[in-house]
């Protein structure tokens, strides 16, 4: 990944509770890890324990700066119900640059 500090990515998550979500979404928010979360109700399946396994979920979707990935995956870590959270960081290759601008100024320190 790009570790230039004004790059941004698209972290993702997933947890089965709003509740659960939303707990990710304000800790991140309240530290600076991220400047915007989006909330969206899906259903997941997947392999798990030998099984496929079919569930409701919450995902999030947070935009941050590439800089920042280390610090938002081991937020995520640290609160997440999953034993195996999915936690997957996607480059953004272009943005608009008043959008990206504002969600570099946004986030904690300028990286």
């Amino acid at each position: 990944m790009d570790l230039n500090p004004y790059a941004l990515c698209v972290v993702y998550t997933t947890v089965a509770t709003q509740a659960d979500a939303e707990k990710i979404g304000h800790v991140l928010l309240q530290q600076r890890l991220v400047a915007c979360v989006q909330y969206e109700a899906i259903v997941s399946e997947y392999w798990w324990q030998g099984q496929i396994q079919r569930d409701n979920e919450i995902r999030l979707i947070m935009k941050t700066a590439c800089s920042y990935y280390e610090q938002v995956q081991s937020a995520i870590e640290a609160i997440h119900p999953y034993d195996c959270p999915q936690i997957l960081a996607l480059p953004v290759e272009q943005a608009a640059a008043p959008y990206a601008q504002w969600l570099v100024q946004t986030l904690g320190t300028q990286p």
